[in-house]
């Protein structure tokens, strides 16, 4: 019978001659590291490649491998079982074993030839147009037209962020019940809005009767958020902006941790002048009558994401809406978030799918079927 456990020692047992060279995201990390680490992978490469696999490297690959997940076997079992499809259970694996070994011995299934050559097409696109700067690590954003993409869009933003968004579609997933997705006339949540991006993306698709309620509070975030859709104004008539944190409950003073895209909040700050935000649940918003409903809820909020739906337990049980939840950023996200949506009984189905080459951008999906 398949098993989480199975499928991860074969993953792991086949990692151990290798070491890849071509699995490093230069463009979002900077140069791989140069150490004398990897000069010995250097000498070790060159013993595997003339047959010669040791023992102890055997057993240091094995070893490492299974110390990271064995406190969470069950629960990881449990998610396993839960996911509705092949795919997601295939990805589960690899983005669990990455994250264990790292990008030398894993690579993830988006590090293909079609990925690479739409990141170029869109660099090319980008080539020789206006930049601002992100205020964060020193990124530039090219002015990019999406028009050629099927998108009537002009926006400030990264060109593989671009390819993300809008060619892969990271919040879109095709499953045999049909796409989970923002469609036509919805009411779409955007939490963890940054740069106005995904707001665009959602805009574009919920069309002229649909609705985006968008939340980002960070000031550099929301300077450019709000030049992007300056520069769309049809779309920008469809979104809302709430500059605030999604939140189990309204009304919490929260401590911001600025970090450009992967800003996120606290209950403590981490420096003397830290800008201090209130939060929004998204229930309150239907409450109140600020949203008269919701139809799909896309959540990226650097580990937040667990507490925003608990804030969203109302909506989500009175609608039932599609979700495009993140769970990257903290390990046991990956089952805490589809456990406490399996509690609410509203026969949720879950999918995985993963966006990069490397440990970020897993997102789970659901929907529920009856």
């Amino acid at each position: 019978m398949p098993s989480f456990l199975a499928d991860y020692i074969r993953i792991i047992a086949a990692a151990i001659p290798v070491d890849y060279s071509d699995n490093y995201d230069a463009d979002r990390f900077g140069p791989e590291p140069t150490n004398w680490r990897t000069f010995a992978r250097r000498i070790r490469s060159c013993f595997t490649w003339l047959g010669f696999i040791t023992v102890r490297r055997a057993k240091g690959t094995l070893v490492s491998g299974m110390q990271f997940v064995e406190p969470h076997i069950s629960s990881l079992e449990w998610l396993y079982s839960n996911l509705a499809d092949a795919e997601s259970r295939e990805i589960l694996v690899k983005v669990i074993a990455f994250r264990a070994l790292g990008h030398r011995k894993i690579k993830l299934p988006l590090n293909c030839p079609e990925h690479w050559s739409r990141i170029y097409s869109m660099k090319k696109l980008a080539a020789g147009s206006e930049t601002i700067d992100s205020g964060f690590e020193g990124w530039k954003l090219p002015k990019m037209d999406l028009t050629e993409l099927g998108y009537p869009i002009s926006i400030f933003f990264q060109a593989d962020g671009a390819v993300t968004d809008f060619v892969e579609q990271q919040y879109r997933c095709e499953t045999p019940e049909g796409p989970i997705e923002c469609a036509a006339g919805d009411v779409a949540i955007d939490a963890g809005g940054c740069w106005g991006d995904t707001a665009l993306y959602f805009a574009h698709k919920v069309g002229a009767k649909g609705t985006v309620a968008s939340f980002e509070f960070l000031p550099g975030n929301l300077k450019i958020y709000e030049k992007n859709l300056g520069l769309n104004p049809e779309l920008a008539k469809r979104i809302r902006l709430f500059k605030n944190p999604v939140w189990s409950c309204s009304g919490v003073d929260l401590f911001v941790n600025a970090n450009g895209p992967a800003t996120s909040v606290s209950d403590k700050p981490c420096r003397l002048d830290a800008l201090k935000v209130q939060t929004r649940s998204i229930d309150d918003l239907v409450q109140y009558g600020e949203l008269e409903r919701v139809d799909f809820i896309k959540m990226d909020i650097e580990g937040a994401e667990l507490a925003a739906l608990q804030g969203a337990a109302q909506v989500i049980r009175r609608f039932k809406p599609e979700l495009a939840i993140t769970v990257y950023h903290n390990l046991d996200d990956f089952w805490t978030i589809p456990q406490y949506l399996d509690r609410l009984n509203l026969g949720y189905r879950f999918y995985l799918r993963h966006f990069t080459i490397y440990a970020g951008e897993t997102v789970l999906f659901a929907k529920a079927l009856v």
